[in-house]
């Protein structure tokens, strides 16, 4: 090939590439567009639905008109929740209190949920607490704690409701993990082993539930604008509040696109891709510059 004929063939594809991803992007959103109306009637169950993502999570899917079970600890709130949504949206939503770490109340939520509306299409394993401190300083009943309702509820849930997904040959399971289960934090060890956990029990059970028509979606938000802040198990500890971040409005659309094109994991934002794609290339590197995280995050 001649440096004539490369020079042509670098402004035929700098001409055609712009074309080929304008047109996948209308693809990709008619597609979409297409398949979002099958979430109408669909029955969707979400934890830790009572603030921040999981009432973003409630909001989002009775707007695209999905019958919602609201799972959390606080009944007043999602009681409350449950009837602005039917209001609003004109749905179909109840609340059930539950606390996700108590196995009895995990599968008595999926009972219920089940009894009210005979099938889940939906689990969105959201429920989660934080903790924020060295790990030599740290309380280990709040490790516990944080292993119970992070990786043990999405366990207790996701176990008492797959019976019912095989029988139908279908259904879909969201486990609400971090960016902090594909590179932890200092400070943040025993959340981080939380989403860790939760990372490896999604990739394993995807994998054992394919050939029954379930598909395991795992969604990685950076620090979001939620309550979880207010809410650590030592919040004394932080620096900062709950208004950094992204939206949990932001969190709600993308896990309802990645659910609608069926994606295995999909981490969010574009910062914390390549900040993963650096981690994977030169973890060395990414451990220095986390060894200043700390003095930005807690107090001394």
């Amino acid at each position: 090939m001649t440096e004539r004929d490369l020079k042509k063939t670098l402004i035929g594809l700098s001409t055609l590439l712009p074309v080929a991803l304008g047109s996948y992007i209308l693809y990709k959103g008619k597609t979409r567009k297409v398949r979002r109306e099958s979430l109408r009637g669909q029955v969707v169950v979400i934890t830790g639905a009572s603030t921040g993502i999981g009432k973003s999570y409630a909001i989002a899917f009775a707007k695209e008109g999905a019958k919602i079970v609201l799972a959390a600890r606080s009944v007043d709130k999602i009681e409350q929740l449950a009837k602005e949504l039917g209001v609003l949206y004109h749905v179909d939503a109840i609340a059930i209190q539950t606390d996700v770490s108590i196995e009895e109340e995990a599968r008595r939520l999926i009972d219920k949920s089940i009894e009210h509306f005979g099938h889940i299409d939906i689990l969105i394993n959201n429920a989660g607490i934080a903790s924020y401190s060295y790990f030599q300083d740290s309380n280990l009943d709040d490790h516990k704690k944080m292993m119970d309702v992070n990786y043990w509820g999405t366990v207790y849930c996701t176990h008492a409701a797959i019976p019912s997904m095989i029988k139908r040959n279908k259904g879909r399971i969201v486990n609400i993990s971090s960016v902090l289960g594909k590179r932890a934090m200092p400070i943040m060890a025993g959340y981080s082993a939380t989403k860790y956990a939760m990372q490896g029990f999604s990739d394993s059970l995807r994998v054992e539930l394919k050939k029954y028509n379930i598909g395991i979606t795992v969604i990685c938000p950076t620090t979001t604008r939620t309550e979880i802040v207010n809410n650590a198990l030592e919040k004394d500890n932080i620096k900062f509040g709950s208004n950094i971040g992204m939206s949990s409005d932001r969190v709600a659309k993308e896990t309802i696109n990645a659910i609608l094109d069926n994606k295995r994991e999909h981490i969010i934002g574009i910062g914390e891709n390549i900040g993963l794609i650096i981690n994977n290339s030169f973890p060395s590197l990414v451990d220095t510059v986390l060894t200043m995280a700390p003095k930005f995050m807690i107090k001394d």
